[in-house]
């Protein structure tokens, strides 16, 4: 590099041990002294050869070289980084660098990585850099609770940590596991891991049944009963580092409440099976004047519904209640002429719910629209079910 650039090795990032000291055990004699040495790589500016060191860190291994990096440099891992055997350096350089490469002296042409942003964006810009251009990531790294942003150029989180400094201590825990690929944006966690049961309660979706009828008109559906979604109470063993939930296990599950499917009614018959027209009827329903039944056929045929949409009616309402407002079931609850269930829902009709056979034939003709388009539809699922 040319003589004006200072001599001066500028790290990216510092070294990071987790959890405190590091405690290396060495052996003494041969053996202690064969584990100093190291086959690293080297590539500075694209160029890579192979070096035997004895050094410690990165930047002891540069100096060793005759690589002199300025202050516009990238070098990854850091200059104050742990070196160890099989580590590869990159080095990038806005001038060009002369060493001895295999006993000869060469050239190698700058990077053109002179200014910080070329160094954070330079995976984005390779192409303009050219092949010399190093890719680098920005990840986050969260070390006991603790999150900083570092940039490397590994493709895997176990070398990642080798070039920032990361040394591991007894029992942590890195997630994602030290072989996983990282990408661009994603995090580290390092720490001690704890294990807790958790239970929760889950739904549990209803499914949808489909049931052909005669009674409706081809291709009209029909929701003939609602679904319900169920519950299961599931316990998982689930593993957490610093806090951070990174694994979860089903230990566990049960069903609290069985979901109930809907079924849905789809028409088969004619148009004419389910004709609402009063004159449709080849005969008229006497019904005793100011009964009950006289005001369900007047509030029906004030919908549209004739006398043969009445008998359908006139049948359904009579086995549920005998058309008695007060009529109610002991097991399940039901009140009223229509039988809602529970009764308080024909509120929604009239708050004299209890008594009134106008607001309870209401509320009921509102519900036999709602789920079964005629009164005819209703009669038919409830021949078939025995409810409605």
């Amino acid at each position: 590099m040319a003589k004006h650039r200072k001599s001066v090795i500028r790290s990216r990032t510092g070294r990071w041990v987790a959890r405190g000291s590091v405690v290396a055990i060495l052996a003494t004699g041969i053996v202690g002294f064969a584990g100093l040495h190291k086959t690293v790589t080297l590539d500075v500016n694209g160029t890579s050869f192979t070096v035997s060191t004895f050094d410690g860190t990165v930047g002891d291994v540069l100096a060793d070289q005759g690589i002199v990096v300025g202050d516009g440099d990238l070098v990854v891992p850091a200059a104050s980084s742990s070196l160890s055997d099989g580590t590869t350096v990159s080095v990038r350089t806005d001038q060009p660098v002369t060493l001895k490469v295999d006993g000869a002296t060469r050239t190698l042409a700058a990077s053109g990585v002179a200014t910080q942003a070329a160094r954070t964006d330079a995976a984005s810009r390779s192409d303009a850099v050219g092949r010399s251009a190093l890719t680098t990531r920005t990840v986050t790294l969260t070390i006991d609770g603790k999150s900083r942003q570092v940039v490397t150029s590994a493709t895997d989180v176990r070398g990642a940590l080798q070039q920032v400094g990361v040394v591991l201590a007894q029992g942590d825990v890195v997630r994602p596991r030290l072989g996983a690929a990282i990408e661009d944006g994603d995090e580290i966690v390092v720490g001690k891991p704890s294990s807790t049961i958790v239970t929760e309660t889950e739904t549990d979706e209803h499914g949808v049944v489909k049931q052909k009828s005669s009674s409706l008109p081809k291709g009209s559906t029909i929701v003939s009963r609602q679904g319900v979604d169920g519950t299961v109470v599931s316990t998982y063993s689930v593993e957490k580092v610093n806090g951070k939930e990174v694994s979860r296990h089903l230990v566990t599950q049960s069903v609290t409440t069985a979901p109930v499917d809907e079924i849905v009614l789809v028409g088969t018959g004619s148009a004419a099976s389910s004709s609402s027209s009063s004159s449709s009827s080849s005969s008229s329903v006497s019904v005793p004047s100011g009964s009950t039944r006289a005001i369900g056929k007047k509030l029906a045929a004030a919908r549209g519904w004739g006398d043969d949409q009445f008998r359908c009616l006139d049948s359904l309402w009579t086995h549920e209640s005998g058309w008695r407002t007060t009529a109610s079931n002991s097991s399940s609850g039901a009140y009223g002429i229509p039988q809602s269930l529970p009764g308080s829902k024909m509120a929604s009709a009239g708050s004299d719910w209890r008594t009134n056979p106008a607001t309870q034939i209401t509320w009921g003709l509102n519900y036999i629209k709602g789920r079964y388009g005629t009164p005819c539809g209703a009669w038919s699922f409830f021949s078939s079910h025995h409810y409605y």
